[in-house]
């Protein structure tokens, strides 16, 4: 599903900031920014904010945002996840990964109580516990998008999901790009 290598079929990486996956269309609002320390650069073959999505209905087989939706306020992620329905085709998958709310409460809890837990991060802040920088992202770049509007549980985002109209195929807390355990993976399918 993320191999994104067959010519007839569309694929879509939402937010893709500098992860640039080939074979896909990778799409993002944001330029490269001195000073913003989450990534080195930004290549993007689309740039788009995602709250207008310039696809037409009906045309994608697969959309992939890691580590996207937390920048948007509840409300704009809704609107993002109804608008990606629309541009998928019947049987397209939407995959997400993102901080999972739940485990970020215990990573927080976790390491403030053990120190050797390995769940803290160096940053220009000082060092800062693992889950604790999920609630509010990248504060210290003082970059707008790079902070964190809202985060998900795995409970929450699947009845969402739901109403939209996609059905739920997998969700769990292994994850590909970031942090296992502490950030959820979800896979759903326009039926």
């Amino acid at each position: 599903m993320l191999e994104g290598n067959k010519k007839t079929e569309k694929h879509l990486h939402l937010g893709c900031g500098g992860t640039y996956l080939d074979g896909w269309v990778n799409v993002d609002k944001f330029d490269y920014v001195k000073g913003d320390t989450s990534r080195t650069n930004s290549k993007y073959d689309v740039r788009a904010d995602l709250l207008a999505l310039p696809f037409k209905d009906n045309c994608i087989d697969t959309v992939l945002t890691v580590h996207v939706l937390e920048h948007f306020y509840r409300w704009d992620t809704i609107d993002i996840l109804s608008d990606i329905y629309r541009t998928l085709k019947t049987g397209g998958y939407l995959v997400i990964e993102m901080p999972d709310l739940d485990m970020c409460i215990r990573w927080y809890i976790d390491a403030k109580y053990d120190r050797h837990s390995g769940r803290t991060i160096k940053t220009p802040l000082g060092r800062l516990n693992k889950g604790f920088t999920q609630f509010f992202g990248n504060q210290w770049s003082r970059l707008e998008y790079e902070t964190h509007k809202y985060l998900w549980s795995k409970s929450e985002i699947k009845e969402v999901l739901g109403k939209i109209g996609f059905k739920i195929i997998d969700i769990d807390n292994r994850v590909f790009f970031h942090m296992q355990h502490r950030d959820l993976r979800c896979i759903a399918i326009k039926e």
